[in-house]
């Protein structure tokens, strides 16, 4: 299977698509491809750097979707059954209706980067969503295992932080939330809002940054840290600032800038957005933590056992190869660097290892103990090659684990074996040889 960027669509009134838009996405490993909405047919879309491989997304920009565009955009996703490709609007102002066939959308002013970031994000979920019905369907063909999903309160009301001075123009903000059902809470200082983080979960945090946009940054660039807080969105209530100024905030990790003069249904809007978003990410994450069950779990990891892995990862590497996409596997090998170590600590150092790494990486990974010091972990739609960065970081976290023997507290000395391969189709299970 060859090295390709991961290609995007770009739909828009025009014979180009924006230079910076295209070069946003480019510095991110995408290969953009735009086609005009007038004068596009969907029988010769044919371009190089598409031909055998699905876009991982497709931006829209427009202001008025017209019923041909929109039968044209269904007739694409149709293209690709199972692989549910995100698609993002770009739009001038807040439509009256959400239209079904878009996931997600953004109101301008927006950033290039800001689109290159909720377009990251829409993959992730749809990536999750697909690995979700393939584990559905191990559980139910391999294992006979029909899984219930879990009730979701759909119906919650979004809880929503702010945090800076009470201007009149937060204040205008968060009243007009709260008309609209939404829980909100007021900090009015960097520590507060920390306090309240930690205590509670957001859907969303407001920022003041009208005077001075220091403290909001140092906050963000804090929450991108933090495990908890770091997909949590951050957006910031800001006058006009210049391109060189967004281009700093959303480096921090900012998700939105709310234009201080914008009409409020936009600004409403916008934070809504984010906060639904967020929302759907976490409903996924509360959907993968209950797939499964002791037949298909090692008990001291809560890893996936060899007999789920080997099972899952056939069904797996038939689909993403089916798409012409890859799926790469991790092996991690532990052994005790000091034989004179107990057989019975270097056994729980293992359980610790195993733990440490469910929490390295993405939850549509799929991670597993495949023997008592083996672990297994498969990535869809990504290559070896691709993947080099998430190699070196395993091995470096690793080595640095602090673990200790279960009884004497004292440090354990572990060597570990780590090597990723890119997977034929015809791979069938896994050997920790």
């Amino acid at each position: 299977m060859t090295e390709l960027a991961k290609p995007v669509l770009i739909f828009s009134g025009a014979a180009a698509a924006p230079a910076d838009l295209v070069l946003a996405f480019e510095k991110r490993g995408f290969s953009p491809a735009n086609f005009d909405f007038n004068s596009l047919d969907l029988n010769n879309m044919g371009h190089s750097k598409l031909a055998g491989i699905a876009p991982a997304a497709i931006v829209v920009i427009t202001e008025n979707l017209s019923k041909q565009a929109e039968e044209l955009l269904k007739s694409i996703k149709a293209r690709y059954i199972g692989l549910n490709i995100p698609v993002l609007a770009l739009m001038q102002s807040t439509p009256v209706l959400h239209n079904e066939i878009f996931d997600s959308l953004l109101i301008q002013p927006y950033h290039p980067a800001q689109i290159v970031l909720r377009t990251i994000g829409l993959m992730r979920l749809a990536s999750m969503e697909r690995e979700i019905t393939l584990r559905l369907q191990t559980l139910k063909q391999d294992f006979g295992i029909t899984h219930q999903t879990p009730q979701i309160q759909k119906n919650n009301p979004f809880n929503i932080l702010f945090v800076g001075k009470a201007s009149p123009e937060f204040m205008i903000i968060i009243n007009a939330l709260q008309r609209k059902n939404v829980k909100v809470v007021a900090a009015f200082t960097s520590f507060t809002a920390f306090d309240y983080l930690y205590e509670q979960t957001f859907d969303a945090v407001v920022m003041n940054g009208l005077g001075s946009m220091d403290a909001a940054i140092a906050v963000t660039q804090t929450m991108r840290r933090n495990a908890k807080l770091y997909h949590v969105p951050a957006l910031l209530l800001a006058n006009t600032i210049s391109n060189d100024e967004q281009k700093t905030v959303y480096e921090a990790g900012m998700n939105d800038v709310l234009d201080a003069n914008a009409p409020l249904v936009d600004i409403s809007a916008r934070v809504l957005e984010q906060a639904n978003f967020h929302r759907m990410h976490t409903n996924l994450k509360d959907e993968f933590g209950v797939l499964g069950g002791s037949l298909c779990t090692d008990t001291s990891t809560q890893l996936f056992n060899k007999s789920f892995f080997n099972a899952h990862l056939s069904r797996v590497v038939k689909f993403y190869h089916g798409q012409n996409m890859p799926v790469s596997l991790c092996l991690i090998r532990i052994s005790p660097a000091d034989h004179s170590d107990p057989d019975i600590a270097i056994g729980a150092s293992y359980g610790q290892i195993g733990v440490m790494i469910k929490n390295l990486v993405r939850l549509q990974d799929i991670t597993a103990r495949i023997e008592t010091n083996v672990f297994a972990i498969a990535f869809p739609g990504q290559t070896a090659a691709q993947l080099q960065p998430v190699c070196e970081r395993l091995t470096t976290i690793l080595k640095c684990a602090t673990l200790s023997a279960p009884d004497t507290g004292e440090a354990l000395n572990i060597k570990l074996e780590l090597t990723m391969n890119t997977l034929s189709e015809n791979v069938t299970t896994t050997s920790a040889a």
